[in-house]
């Protein structure tokens, strides 16, 4: 791996950035960036007989926030061409590429439906469990700023018939608007926890829990009055008990003492 020098990095990534506008040569350049700044070591193979795990180029980490630097400036001047740049980092199965076309994705100002489709075609075909946040955090960054309704919206349409990648996904991206300023409807998320609360989808559970314990730690009365109605719905499904304990921990005492018999 050659010696890293930010001014060496910063002046290969500007010279990469002149092939934006044409995509196909814009990702063979890049391409061949990484691998000029590749470890050697190559993820290829199984792990322990299960499924294929993406090629990774081991890439020092300032290389990777300057090329985002650079492509988030150019989305910002040709959104259409950034979709497709991202489309093209995502179909080469590399940690690398589809960690930029997350980030690509998230700071393209594109018309929320072109972000959503993505994210959750994304979602369900990625097989890296590390590639999630990227998707959750990076990927949403320009919906949560521009098109926090349309999230939410979206969000409930994968919890109400998407997989379970896509929604963990909706899970951590809600999350994720919570934490970011300006959001106050939450009587619209909780809305849309209701049914997968109670259901209690044992792969999507720990999801619920880390959503339910934010807005416990914003809201925490809402929060109880919300476990309250869905600890005493009739044939309770024991994850939703479950759930319910994960959030318990983070309510003030006096919510938890309330709580405490029906858990």
């Amino acid at each position: 791996m050659p010696t890293i020098e930010l001014g060496r990095l910063k002046q290969e990534a500007a010279l990469l950035s002149q092939h934006f506008s044409d995509p196909p040569s814009y990702l063979r350049e890049l391409e061949r960036l990484l691998e000029a700044y590749s470890m050697p070591v190559n993820r290829l193979g199984e792990v322990r007989g299960l499924r294929p795990v993406l090629k990774t180029y081991e890439v020092p980490t300032p290389l990777l926030r300057q090329l985002q630097l650079e492509m988030s400036q150019l989305a910002g001047q040709d959104p259409a061409t950034a979709l497709q740049v991202a489309d093209g980092l995502w179909a080469r199965r590399s940690i690398e590429t589809r960690q930029l076309a997350a980030r690509l994705l998230g700071a393209t100002p594109a018309e929320a439906h072109e972000v959503t489709a993505r994210l959750a075609a994304w979602a369900q075909q990625n097989q890296e469990p590390w590639l999630a946040p990227e998707l959750a955090q990076a990927g949403t960054q320009g919906l949560q700023k521009q098109h926090a309704e349309a999230l939410v919206a979206w969000a409930g349409q994968l919890l109400a018939g998407g997989h379970n990648r896509q929604q963990s996904l909706a899970l951590a991206a809600l999350q994720q608007l919570l934490q970011g300023p300006g959001y106050a409807n939450l009587p619209a998320i909780y809305a849309l926890l209701e049914a997968p609360v109670r259901s209690a989808n044992r792969k999507i559970r720990p999801d619920l829990a880390d959503l339910l314990s934010e807005l416990g730690r914003q809201s925490p009365k809402e929060t109880e009055y919300f476990l309250q109605q869905a600890l005493q719905q009739p044939d309770l499904d024991p994850g939703c008990r479950w759930i319910a304990r994960q959030v318990y921990k983070v309510l003030p005492a006096v919510s938890q003492a309330r709580l405490r018999p029906l858990l």
